[in-house]
């Protein structure tokens, strides 16, 4: 029996690591060994541990025991612990190939452990001198508390999304409405986390998860397509799972968008019996059993290792001192591209929602601009059509005065004349009577002939005239005119 005491950043929800740090603490101490366990920030899942009889302390000096090694899953509180026990191995266990608390540390008392190749990568890249020491140690699961559920049906019918971030999750939604399955999300991107995740995936043929999500699903006979913010793998099938597990079910699978086209792909790609078979690759492959034999043997080996070689103490300090450096500079380079990523996410947003509103402002711009032009069209048009009516009104009582005196003068003056023309032809009909009667007679025959046919001539003259001067629409054309001329103007 040793005195294990494990590390963890975290304890208050069920994130990855916090999970493994639970089922760990659980697994050793069924196996007789003494656990204890430091957090920098406890919660509701470190309550739930002491209640089970475990120490777990945020402050190192309370521990009741020196511990044999110590088992870390992120580098920022292992440093915090080495200090307070520098004489004794550690285990540090990469989780994650970005995240800066994560960043590997060279210190001689520390043993390195990856969970997949992106994170062995991290720290090889890092100290290119540990390639050779830095062994894989894969996620694995309780099966105990992950059992088997009842055969998948042969279409699935409920989905279950478990999302870290909400950024997929309507790509998800979309797919599966698609093609007719009931989606339900837990997991933090919804603020709903599911205390109970073993019987719950009893209710769901296909989940949508990633790293140790999938794998507690396929290990409960899910179908499962893994899918989170980064993008698509797709659904694990028996001829991909072994290397997809390699990979931890994460960061190097993701090769597409999260589209519900994409998705919908994968979903047409279920398939229940290929579904039993990967459940049953990953419950052979993947218990926790297994990771606790293997890790068992590792605490054993560096303690053996450090009792034959002792840490030089000033050596560990100098290089705790380059380690502080290494992470300050990690957690800076984050800050900085976390930064340049909440400002272009802060940018596009914010141009978004400017373009979005400078588009509603010119709807609505436009809108009363139509309006006001509608309303400023009939405005003018009304008051032209009054102008115009006035105005024809007005011209057709002044053509009508000028029709009506012109007739007047005319009458007057052509009454005159034809007087005048009437006694002219009298006086030389008179003249004429005097001479002989058959004489006179017979010019007076003429001179009637002849002034019948100045009567007839002058009476189509002043008739020619009259329709002349006074033809039935000659005011409607004129007006007619005037209004044409108006409208070209």
């Amino acid at each position: 029996m040793s005195r294990v005491l494990l590390v963890t950043i975290i304890l208050t929800g069920r994130t990855g690591t916090e999970v493994v740090c639970c089922e760990t603490a659980r697994g050793l101490r069924k196996r007789n060994h003494d656990v204890a366990i430091y957090t920098q920030q406890d919660g509701p899942t470190a309550d739930q541990l002491r209640a089970e009889g475990f120490q777990v302390t945020t402050d190192l000096a309370s521990l009741t025991f020196v511990p044999d090694v110590i088992q870390a899953n992120q580098t920022y509180p292992l440093l915090e612990t080495i200090g307070r026990f520098p004489a004794t191995p550690a285990i540090s266990i990469c989780h994650d190939s970005t995240i800066w608390y994560n960043e590997p540390v060279d210190l001689p008392s520390v043993r390195h452990l990856a969970v997949d190749p992106a994170c062995r990568d991290r720290i090889t890249s890092r100290f290119a001198h540990l390639a050779e020491r830095v062994e894989i140690l894969h996620n694995a699961v309780d099966l105990d508390a992950f059992r088997p559920r009842s055969p998948l049906p042969r279409r699935p019918k409920r989905a279950l999304i478990l999302a870290k971030h909400p950024s997929y999750l309507e790509a998800v939604r979309a797919a599966c409405s698609q093609r007719g399955l009931d989606v339900d999300v837990v997991g933090p991107a919804v603020d709903k986390v599911v205390d109970d995740l073993p019987s719950c995936f009893r209710d769901y043929d296909l989940v949508f998860a990633s790293a140790r999500s999938a794998i507690e699903a396929l290990a409960a006979g899910c179908a499962v397509i893994v899918v989170d913010s980064r993008g698509v793998a797709g659904l694990v099938t028996h001829d991909a799972v072994s290397s997809w597990r390699e990979n931890n079910f994460g960061r190097r699978l993701f090769s597409r968008p999260a589209s519900s086209e994409v998705i919908v792909a994968e979903i047409d790609r279920y398939d229940a019996e290929d579904a039993q078979l990967v459940s049953r690759f990953i419950r052979e492959n993947s218990s926790l059993d297994g990771y606790l034999d293997r890790l068992e043997i590792i605490h054993r080996e560096a303690i053996a290792e450090s009792a034959a070689n002792p840490v030089d103490r000033g050596e560990l300090l100098h290089c705790m001192s380059r380690s502080f450096r290494t992470l300050a500079e990690a957690w800076r380079t984050q800050k900085e591209a976390d930064f340049e990523n909440f400002a272009r996410s802060k940018h596009e947003e914010l141009a978004g929602f400017f373009l979005e509103r400078a588009h509603a402002e010119q709807a609505k711009l436009s809108a009363i601009f139509e309006q006001r032009l509608r309303a400023q069209e009939a405005e003018w048009t009304a008051a032209i059509e009054q102008r115009l009516r006035a105005q024809e009104a007005e011209l057709s009582a002044i053509f009508a005065q000028r029709l009506h005196a012109q007739d007047a003068e005319l009458s007057a003056m052509f009454e005159q004349r034809l007087r005048a023309q009437e006694a002219k032809l009298r006086a030389a009909f008179q003249q004429q009577a005097n001479h002989t009667e058959a004489e006179d007679q017979e010019q007076a025959r003429a001179v009637a002939v002849e002034f019948q046919r100045q009567a007839s001539i002058k009476d189509a003259e002043f008739a020619a005239f009259r329709a002349w001067v006074a033809p039935r629409n000659l005011h409607r054309r004129i007006l007619h005119k005037l209004r044409r001329g108006l409208f070209k103007s």
